[in-house]
């Protein structure tokens, strides 16, 4: 199983997660499915979810009409949820799924977890061990992984998007064809 990630997804979910950072987002993902891919084309990060440092509650009602709207008034689907795991204290945020996360796993979609902590240093836009996506932006370190049912098992997805790999943050200086400041 593969998971594509659109330009609209990937902004969508880094937006969302900055934007809370130190407590959980919560969201859906829109997009299509096959059976060898699901692509993401935008995420809705829910407002009303009640987030906290390490866990984040959902309405399940709402979300229920979110979906049924999306199903009504878009050609997109709901192909699955996102959330994210901060940092709290000295404790990293980690893209492992936690009990809670392997419990309420959507059995029909995927999941992403978006992982954010402190950064010191910077480092471009890969793909790492496990078909995870690894980079940081603005002081962030951001790690995202991909994880689907078969059955009962959980697997982990390979995570496919070729805008984050290109993406190059802008800078005050001018940048040279490498894209670095020259």
């Amino acid at each position: 199983m593969e998971v594509f990630l659109t330009e609209n997804a990937f902004l969508g979910l880094l937006v969302s997660t900055i934007e809370v950072y130190r407590r959980e987002c919560f969201g859906i993902l829109l997009g299509h499915t096959s059976p060898e891919r699901v692509t993401a084309e935008y995420v809705v990060p829910y407002q009303t979810a009640r987030r906290k440092f390490q866990e984040v509650h959902m309405d399940w009602k709402r979300s229920s009409r979110i979906e049924e709207a999306v199903r009504t008034v878009s050609r997109w689907e709901c192909v699955g949820d996102y959330h994210s795991h901060p940092m709290y204290g000295d404790a990293h945020g980690t893209t492992k799924l936690s009990r809670t996360d392997r419990e309420s796993l959507p059995p029909n979609g995927v999941s992403l977890v978006v992982a954010i902590n402190d950064c010191r240093r910077s480092h471009c836009w890969g793909y790492v061990k496990g078909g995870l996506l690894s980079g940081t932006i603005n002081g962030y370190s951001i790690r995202i992984g991909a994880y689907y049912k078969d059955g009962e098992v959980i697997n982990r997805a390979a995570l496919v998007s070729p805008y984050a790999i290109g993406f190059i943050p802008k800078t005050n200086g001018k940048q040279g064809s490498n894209g670095k400041a020259a």
